[in-house]
Formats: structure tokens, C-alpha cells, sequence
């Protein structure tokens, strides 16, 4: 008797909390609609896709857009360091000098290579951190 009392008592509490549920939640919702993902080199709010120039009309704050301003600054220093590495690499090779020569080309544009990374993290770190902020915002109203 005890075992049904204990089952009658389990099912009347799933039954119970199930019923003060909401079926359509608000905050599904919104998140599903309104928060911004970063997915490759686009993002996605609900179904819609956006580039990164689009971004900035999503960012109402002025936390999220100087985040945004940042990460637009340091990707384009990221790709100015990345142009110079690609022009040393194209310079050397119609460049006839010796081997110290090659070296030093090549060691040039790694370091470009390698510092325009750099920036391109940076970049990247700051736009997420902007898209958090962002998503906080409208979820929490914060």
C-alpha cells in the first residue's frame, strides 16, 4: 500500500508541474529570436543570417558598439598585416638575393603573418564579447 501511495504521490507531482508550465515561454522565445550566434563568418539571429558590417545596427548599447568599434579596428589591422605579409612573400620571390636574403623575407612575413593573427584574435575575441553583452541584454534586460 505504501508503494502506491508513493507512485499516486510521484504521478500527481509530474502531472502538477507539467500543468504550471508554460507552454509558449517568453524567454524561449526571445532567446531563440532576438540573441545573435556567431556561426563561421556570419551570424545568425532566429533564421536570419548577418555579416559582419550588419552587426552594428544590432548593438544598441554603448558597451556592445564600442566592443564592436574595437573589433572592427584590430580586424582591420589584422588585414593590413596580413596584405604586408602576402607583399614581402610576392617581393621575394622576384628578388634575387642569397640565402641570408630569402631568410630574411621570409622571416618578415612570418612575423606579419603571425602579428596580423594576432589582431584577427583580438578581433575576434572582442566582437564575441560584444555579442554576449548583447545577448545578456536582451535575455536579463541588462
Amino acid at each position: 500500500m505504501k508503494i502506491f501511495s508513493y507512485l499516486l504521490l510521484l504521478i500527481f507531482l509530474v502531472i502538477a508541474s507539467s500543468s504550471f508550465a508554460q507552454s509558449n515561454d517568453s524567454l524561449k522565445k526571445i532567446y531563440d529570436e532576438q540573441t545573435i550566434y556567431h556561426f563561421g563568418n556570419r551570424f545568425l539571429k532566429g533564421t536570419t543570417v548577418l555579416t559582419y558590417q550588419q552587426l552594428a545596427r544590432e548593438f544598441n548599447t554603448q558597451r556592445t558598439l564600442q566592443l564592436y568599434q574595437i573589433s572592427k579596428r584590430k580586424a582591420g589591422i589584422g588585414r593590413i598585416f596580413n596584405l604586408g605579409s602576402v607583399a614581402v612573400f610576392i617581393v621575394s620571390l622576384f628578388t634575387k638575393t642569397n640565402t641570408l636574403g630569402s631568410i630574411g623575407f621570409a622571416a618578415g612575413a612570418g612575423a606579419l603573418s603571425l602579428t596580423g593573427y594576432y589582431f584577427q584574435t583580438q578581433s575576434n575575441l572582442f566582437v564575441e564579447r560584444a555579442l554576449w553583452e548583447h545577448n545578456r541584454q536582451v535575455l536579463f534586460g541588462h
